[in-house]
């Protein structure tokens, strides 16, 4: 498969599910991960964005002189990384609060496509459960990764121009990180095991890091991240179900 073409379809699972939300029959399972959304973003930019200006003025402050012709581009790196943290924090903490609403939103979009919904053979309570145990470990692998990526960074900031590839590495590695978290989902509704879903995540690495970059994007922009996470469960279950092969959905709408 062309990695280029591959990257490219990814994100239009991502409007689809911005266009798929009007469904009335998904309204319900909707507004729950609004409403987090909401106050989520209330509070973190309560907390820290108006300590941003001085978070970076600190920053810059301890710069040697010889690197004072950095000091523009630093500061616009700095409010990258900032942006980039924004996304992540946000993005895990409303997942790990919303996880079991997410769950019923992929099942239920799953049956309208397919005509059934899938089976993971628990309980709704176990479902709902096994979901804010599965984010949990999600957050285990994500943070091991993490810690690796900042001490490459960390050697990489003090390798001018070198440094300039750790805003791109973090945007990689958020990307890769923000579509485990939603194809999760359609995964988890099956019962499948972590080393399962990591598998099937790299069978099609390219598509979903495609549509993992574009969930990182508009998590970014002010009023669209409040339906991000709906959205973008619904299309990395569209993404999910359509990647499977054509057999596998055919029994499924038997």
């Amino acid at each position: 498969m062309n990695p280029i073409t591959e990257f490219t379809a990814g994100p239009r699972y991502l409007l689809r599910g911005f266009t798929m939300l009007r469904e009335p029959a998904l309204r319900r399972y909707v507004v729950i991960p609004i409403v987090i959304n909401i106050a989520l973003i209330a509070l973190i930019v309560s907390l820290f964005g108006w300590q941003l200006d001085s978070w970076l003025d600190a920053w810059l402050a301890g710069l040697p002189d010889w690197l004072a012709w950095l000091e523009t581009l630093l500061w616009w790196f700095g409010v990258l990384l900032s942006t980039l943290a924004f996304c992540y924090v946000f993005t895990l903490l409303a997942n790990l609060i919303a996880s079991p609403f997410n769950g019923l939103l992929s099942a239920r979009v799953e049956k309208l496509v397919t005509g059934r919904a899938p089976e993971s053979g628990m309980s709704l309570a176990r479902e709902m459960l096994d979901g804010v145990v599965g984010e949990l470990r999600r957050l285990r692998y994500y943070f091991a990764r993490a810690l690796l990526l900042g001490v490459v960074s960390v050697a990489l900031f003090f390798l001018p121009p070198a440094n300039l590839a750790i805003a791109p590495l973090w945007f990689i590695f958020g990307a890769f990180m923000l579509s485990f978290e939603y194809l999760d989902q359609p995964m988890a509704n099956r019962g499948l095991r972590f080393d399962d879903k990591i598998l099937q995540l790299r069978a099609r690495r390219w598509r979903h890091l495609g549509f993992g970059s574009l969930v990182t994007v508009m998590t970014a922009i002010p009023l669209a991240n409040l339906v991000v996470m709906p959205a973008a469960v619904v299309g990395a279950t569209l993404l999910y179900i359509e990647s499977q092969p054509a057999s596998a959905i055919a029994r499924r709408r038997r």
